[in-house]
């Protein structure tokens, strides 16, 4: 296209025909207009006619021109003659046209009079198809204005082949309608997307100031021409409502709570620049001949100012209490401030695409970008927490099944402790009345003999009564020691101690009660080693005794018990640094099954009640005290054929010292 820029003439003050000026042009009119040559389109219209106008004026007084008149533009045009046809652009003629094209009145936009009670303002933004003639068109514009700040034409027209007008307006079109898609596009994706924000008012806002910005570009004249003063008004109340949203959206866009100072500011915000928005737009549309004052622009201006200044200086203070998204903010709200300015520049194409329409598209694809970006991080986030979430609950699966494992094993040996305690407490309960019971029968045997018991007799009754009375005392301190044992409170006295001297003793005092019997017992021990151990002398004495008496209480009568002291050398027990002492017999043994509950508080096997009594707590006492020494206990057995009993102890590192010489 060819933009008709300069070399147009102006008529000031006049209205005139095609014929009216070619009739002042020939030598023997008497009537000649004056009018300036070289004119070049400026934005304000009549008021700036170019520099390289050159006036001619014939004599006459020519007046200056004002806001509001009339007057005649004229331009002649020399086309290649083999041009059929073009057609002639006009972007915005203020405010009211007629234009001639080689002497015919083809167009007429409002009511042109240089009369204000005739006049009749009405949006002029037109296409008209030009059909030379001899190669030549002669373009005649007579132009009024009673009601803009600027009068005649305001946009230099263009001229081109229809086709590449009409690829100039599809271009449009089709910008216009990717911006629309945009806007559907958040309108969809922004509402889905929005479902991971704390709230959708911002989406709502950026949407409402998306859409106002879209509608004004496409109810703009060049776009969608309206009747009268309806292209203004609307493009006008679309300028307000876009500003009032764009101060609704970065409101939106910090939560409550996050400064305490726009938290109180928060009502008077929003009545303040609700009131200016509805007091501007009442105005408007009231008294729409307001449109087109100075003042009216100003005052818009005005609004836009205010309105931008405050979403700046308040994205600028909010960035420093609130970090996610201020760079984005920050460069929104000055790409803003250039949009919503773009409103009042009037020299605004970029290419064919007014420069708010051009910003616009990147407002649009950077929020495009924030919101994406902005979803992809939540949903990362989200997929990370899920992630923690099933493992935790994965985590605290597997530990619950662990603890009901452990209740139900608790339970089971509960129960079979319970089970055990009964069996105990009635062997427990007929060993302290069997022994009450024949105390008692002594007693009343004494009381109530009819003769005087000789003195044999008596010492008998009583040695049966207090043998009797032992027993009873031994069941008793062993359900005292066994508690004692087991509370927190037991200390124990730690020693070096010789265990083979220990169970030397021990075996010298039982070898002679198996003298007169045909039980055999054998002691074995290495004889340069005093097998040290840390320990309690009269728990571990506890130990061993209690140990050796159930050797020789449930061997047959030819039993052998064998006692053995050793070095443990294992790596794996205690460290490899041990002392062993087995005892092994070759009695009835315990059966199988058993072996693992022996050490059991109340536990007696079931083999171990022929005609043995016992409370079932004296290995739960060796159990106790070897856990307080840090020793290892074991059993192992074959129903039948005797059991072994294995008690291992970490060694001492102590070492006995040769008897030091007398001092001199």
């Amino acid at each position: 296209p060819v933009t008709i820029k300069s070399g147009w003439e102006f008529y000031p003050n006049r209205l005139l025909t095609p014929e009216m000026i070619r009739i002042s042009r020939l030598e023997s009119s008497n009537v000649r207009y004056p009018y300036y040559k070289g004119v070049t389109i400026t934005s304000d219209g009549w008021l700036d006619l170019g520099e390289k106008a050159e006036l001619y004026s014939f004599g006459e007084d020519v007046k200056k021109m004002s806001r509001f008149g009339v007057g005649t533009y004229r331009i002649e045009l020399v086309l290649n003659k083999s041009v059929d046809y073009v057609t002639l652009n006009i972007p915005d003629i203020a405010q009211s046209a007629t234009i001639w094209v080689n002497g015919k009145a083809v167009r007429h936009y409002g009511t042109v009079s240089d009369s204000k009670e005739f006049y009749e303002p009405s949006q002029v933004c037109t296409d008209i198809q030009l059909v030379p003639i001899d190669g030549r068109i002669e373009i005649v514009i007579d132009c009024a204005n009673y009601s803009s700040p600027y009068g005649g034409i305001l946009y230099s027209p263009c001229i081109a082949s229809t086709a590449t007008i009409g690829m100039i307006e599809y271009s449009v079109r089709m910008y216009l309608t990717v911006l629309c898609a945009f806007w559907v596009f958040f309108a969809i994706g922004g509402n889905y997307i929005a479902k991971t924000f704390n709230g959708k008012t911002k989406l709502y806002f950026f949407l409402l100031m998306f859409l106002a910005d879209i509608l004004y570009e496409i109810l703009s004249p060049m776009v969608t021409i309206l009747p009268g003063n309806w292209n203004k008004l609307i493009m006008i109340t679309l300028m307000i409502f876009a500003n009032y949203w764009s101060f609704l959206f970065f409101l939106s866009l910090y939560p409550k709570g996050t400064t305490k100072l726009f938290d109180k500011l928060r009502f008077f915000e929003i009545t303040i620049f609700s009131m200016l928005t509805c007091c501007y737009l009442l105005t408007f549309w009231c008294f729409p001949s307001l449109l087109y004052l100075p003042s009216s622009v100003v005052a818009n201006m005005v609004l836009i100012l205010i309105t931008n200044i405050y979403n700046v200086f308040r994205v600028l203070y909010m960035s420093k209490h609130y970090e996610h998204g201020k760079y984005l903010y920050m460069s929104s709200a000055l790409l803003t401030v250039a949009m919503h300015f773009s409103f009042f520049v009037r020299h605004q194409y970029f290419v064919y695409i007014t420069l708010h329409a051009f910003l616009l598209i990147f407002l649009a694809i950077g929020f495009t970008l924030y919101f994406v970006k902005d979803y992809v991080q939540t949903y990362e986030k989200l997929e990370d927490n899920n992630r923690n979430l099933e493992s935790a609950v994965e985590e605290k699966t597997k530990y619950i099944t662990r603890v009901n494992q452990d209740l139900l094993h608790n339970h089971e040996r509960l129960l079979e402790n319970e089970e055990a305690r009964k069996k105990v407490m009635s062997n427990v309960s007929h060993d302290l009345r069997t022994p009450i019971t024949a105390i008692r029968g002594y007693i009343e045997l004494m009381l109530n003999a009819k003769e005087p018991l000789s003195r044999e007799q008596e010492v008998q009754y009583l040695s049966n009564m207090h043998t009797r009375s032992v027993q009873m005392e031994q069941l008793i301190s062993d359900l005292v020691q066994l508690t004692r044992m087991e509370s927190e409170n037991d200390t124990i006295e730690k020693m070096p101690i010789s265990i083979k001297e220990m169970v030397q003793d021990l075996f010298q005092l039982y070898h002679a009660e198996c003298e007169g019997t045909k039980k055999v017992m054998h002691f074995h021990a290495p004889e340069d080693d005093d097998l040290l151990i840390d320990g309690d002398p009269k728990k571990l004495l506890r130990v061993f005794e209690n140990i050796i008496v159930n050797a020789m209480k449930y061997t047959r009568e030819d039993g052998v018990i064998d006692i053995t002291c050793h070095r443990y050398e294992d790596p794996a027990m205690l460290g490899g640094n041990a002392v062993e002492v087995l005892i092994k017999d070759n009695g009835v043994g315990i059966p199988a099954n058993e072996v693992p509950y022996v050490f059991d508080r109340f536990y007696r096997a079931e083999n171990s009640g022929i005609n043995k009594t016992g409370s079932g707590l004296g290995l739960s006492i060796v159990k106790s005290i070897m856990d307080k020494h840090g020793g290892k206990i074991w059993a192992e057995s074959e129903e039948g054929k005797g059991s072994e009993f294995h008690i291992v102890f970490k060694a001492s590192e102590y070492t006995f010292d040769e008897e030091p010489e007398d001092e001199e």
